[in-house]
């Protein structure tokens, strides 16, 4: 179980230095920015086998993110590390990766790790409820399947964690599929990828 004093160590670094994260990120000082980034590695890491990002979103807000890395046990440190962040700071502190504002592109690796572009917003999908209420996803996704299995895996994986968030992804899909094309089995009840987000988080 991670100790809450170290918890408590880290966010009282964060308060007193931050100025300095935001001149560093706003000025690209990047002597700054090193040392900054050491510190942050240093006690995220510290917490265990955490990713973090930092910056400002659409509207100039400040934000900070420890993503668990799509371990649900580690989600449940992330939980506790952001509880105990500081409430008087001007920022939003997350403890998945959340979801975007985004043009449904994505750019992934094949397996000659040359970047080609995916155009999500053609795919489709099914959607099933599981009997427990969680929800196994089936994706049409084009000539994608036609990828190495990793390049796939990681375009689905980026597409789910941009449109409905790490932690829905962890805690509520019980399984994901892909074909090229559907069958005649799925094909009647597909959907855009479009309406996926207003499916699964409803207003």
């Amino acid at each position: 179980m991670i100790n809450e004093e170290n918890i408590l160590d880290f966010w009282r670094w964060f308060v007193k230095n931050e100025s300095r994260i935001q001149k560093c990120i706003l000025t690209k000082d990047s002597k700054e920015q090193e040392k900054i980034v050491h510190s942050l590695n240093e006690f995220v890491l510290g917490f265990g086998a955490f990713s973090w990002d930092i910056g400002q979103n659409e509207e100039d807000q400040w934000f900070f993110t420890i993503s668990p890395n799509l371990n649900g046990d580690l989600l449940q440190t992330s939980k506790s590390v952001i509880a105990l962040a500081p409430n008087h700071l001007n920022w939003f502190f997350y403890s998945s990766k959340q979801t975007k504002t985004w043009d449904y592109q994505l750019e992934v690796y094949d397996e000659l790790l040359d970047i080609f572009t995916v155009d999500t917003s053609k795919w489709h999908y099914n959607a099933f409820e599981e009997e427990d209420g969680s929800i196994e996803l089936i994706f049409e996704i084009g000539s994608l399947a036609k990828k190495h299995s990793e390049a796939i895996e990681n375009a689905i994986t980026a597409f789910i964690i941009n449109e409905l968030g790490e932690e829905i992804l962890i805690s509520d899909i019980s399984n994901i599929a892909f074909f090229e094309l559907f069958d005649e089995d799925l094909s009647p009840t597909k959907s855009s990828i479009i309406e996926l987000k207003a499916q699964v988080i409803p207003e």
